[in-house]
């Protein structure tokens, strides 16, 4: 379980003091850590980092309870800064997919018993939901034998999400728009490790050849795979290139940077990777491609000469785009866009267009547990193009869950990848996505994880 869906790798190390001169750092307090401390260090620290730091409160007010204290204190237009304790699982919001191996959603659907069903839209490889047979495109009617309906159909995968003890699912099958209920599947917790690179593969689309990526994690830990992909659809001379994002809720910085830089033409490592500014402390700063791939958030440096057997340098990449696309994935679509040309399929992105620091207690002993994400700057690429708030919007909007059942990823029906290819082939009214009524959606099984990926900083 990662903790921090993250996009950089920034760790700001800070005591109570926060900036203080060395020769006026203040006594370091003995005995029981206090609310009142806990309040004073984080305020004292988000003068320091925090985006909107003129908006802040001069004193704190210690009779709040943490978590409490800092949203008390956030701007209203911050809907992403963070803070937990590493230590009291109650205050990490757990991802159901690395949970449970399972992603999800529940969309209104007229003849089911309540109203609505649920529809899985992806299975780890290799996880307990896989072992147990669930697939993408299956549908399921209750969790924890409770019939889903339009009023419960937050609270109860909330309650699935939460429970330490796991819970179950209903499956069915619907045939002839009847609903069949297949016996119950035990949904069991575990640690759940997901290699990203779901799907590479290279499309025969009329005379053209297609490369094709289902990505659903800027994960450093994997990039040789990411590179892998690469140099096989550079060694089979691929025309044109489909990104999928559409479940993509962030990362690596460096992998974004390293993606970017095998899709895009006239690349240098000193080209301009992404521009951010802040507050009147943290000023404004410039990363190029060699020094964001410096610091990956694991393993060793990924030198820019590296990618150069992966490197297509294409006019256009195409970015399949969903409700829970963020952070890095947001950063991805708009930093490549002063080098190649993206055409964007699918639905409107989250709109995490701001970064954070790490910020917590670094003396021995440690004092304060807590652990904050602060959100510090606003994010620009290459040309200074930014404040994505409400998301970044497609070109071609299509939502997936408006053609059912859903189809495997890959496969060249899928809605948003016609639409890629029909566009690809010259012939982009093929697809008739607006004449299809879109699905409500009552709930996302990722948005907690969406909301709560930030863009982490390196040093």
């Amino acid at each position: 379980m990662r903790y921090t869906i993250s996009l950089f790798t920034l760790c700001v190390l800070i005591g109570l003091a926060a900036c203080r001169k060395k020769d006026d750092a203040p006594v370091v307090p003995t005995g029981p850590v206090t609310q009142q401390e806990i309040n004073q260090w984080i305020l004292d620290s988000m003068h320091l980092f925090y985006l909107w730091n003129d908006e802040l409160p001069g004193q704190a007010n210690n009779s709040m309870e943490t978590q409490a204290f800092f949203n008390s204190i956030k701007s209203r237009e911050d809907k992403f800064s963070v803070i937990y304790n590493p230590k009291d699982p109650a205050t990490i919001k757990s991802d159901m997919l690395y949970k449970y191996g399972i992603d999800f959603s529940i969309i209104d659907w007229p003849s089911a018993a309540g109203g609505v069903i649920g529809v899985i839209k992806l299975v780890v490889p290799g996880s307990y939901a896989a072992a147990d047979g669930l697939k993408r495109g299956d549908y399921f009617t209750r969790i924890n034998e409770t019939v889903l309906t339009t009023t419960n159909s937050t609270t109860l995968p909330e309650q699935l999400r939460a429970a330490a003890e796991g819970g179950t699912l209903t499956p069915a099958i619907i045939k002839d728009n009847v609903i069949t209920e297949s016996p119950l599947v035990q949904l069991r917790p575990g640690k759940t490790t997901e290699n990203p690179v779901y799907k590479a593969i290279v499309i025969n689309s009329g005379s053209k050849k297609v490369g094709y990526l289902f990505y659903n994690a800027f994960t450093d830990g994997y990039n040789n795979y990411l590179l892998a992909a690469f140099q096989d659809f550079r060694n089979k001379a691929i025309n044109d290139l489909v990104i999928d994002l559409r479940y993509n809720v962030g990362g690596s910085l460096a992998a974004a940077a390293m993606m970017t830089s095998m899709i895009a033409p006239d690349l240098t490592e000193k080209s301009i990777f992404v521009k951010y500014s802040g507050n009147g402390n943290m000023g404004t700063r410039t990363l190029d491609f060699a020094t964001t791939m410096s610091v990956p958030e694991t393993g060793g440096p990924i030198l820019f000469s590296s990618l150069s057997t992966g490197q297509l340098k294409l006019p256009r990449v195409f970015i399949l785009s969903g409700r829970q696309t963020v952070s890095a994935a947001e950063l991805l679509i708009n930093n490549l866009k002063p080098y190649t040309q993206v055409i964007q399929i699918g639905q409107t992105t989250v709109g995490k267009d701001k970064g954070a620091v790490i910020v917590y207690d670094m003396r021995t002993p440690q004092r304060i547990p807590w652990i904050m994400h602060p959100l510090t700057y606003r994010l620009s690429n290459a040309s200074g193009a930014g404040n994505y708030t409400a998301g970044i919007s497609p070109q071609y909007p299509i939502d997936e869950m408006s053609r059912q059942p859903l189809l495997p990823l890959g496969n060249t029906d899928d809605p948003l990848l016609a639409k890629a290819l029909a566009i690809i082939n010259g012939n982009v009214r093929a697809t008739p996505e607006n004449n299809i009524p879109a699905r409500k959606h009552i709930y996302d099984a990722r948005e907690r994880a969406a909301m709560n990926s930030v863009v982490i900083f390196p040093k």
